[in-house]
């Protein structure tokens, strides 16, 4: 079994494209499910970017923002 969430493949990733002491890259990791909390969680302690939760009821999250609904995400990049 391999120890493994996305929390650590946001590390991982950072790291292979040399982007994780870049002080001109924002990571911003968008999720709506409960797995998605290690990412969030990694951003956040880290002060190394955004956590974005998609969840049309509030609730508890490391993410650092919240958005309703899909739909809202696209406002963000328009």
């Amino acid at each position: 079994v391999i120890n493994w969430d996305k929390g650590k493949a946001v590390n991982f990733l950072l790291e292979l494209l040399g982007l994780n002491n870049c002080d001109d890259v924002l990571p911003i990791y968008i999720g709506d499910d409960r797995t998605d909390e290690d990412a969030f969680y990694v951003l956040r302690e880290g002060n190394r970017g955004y956590g974005i939760l998609v969840s049309s009821a509030p609730k508890e999250s490391n993410a650092v923002y919240s958005l309703r609904d899909p739909s809202e995400v696209n406002l963000i990049f328009n």
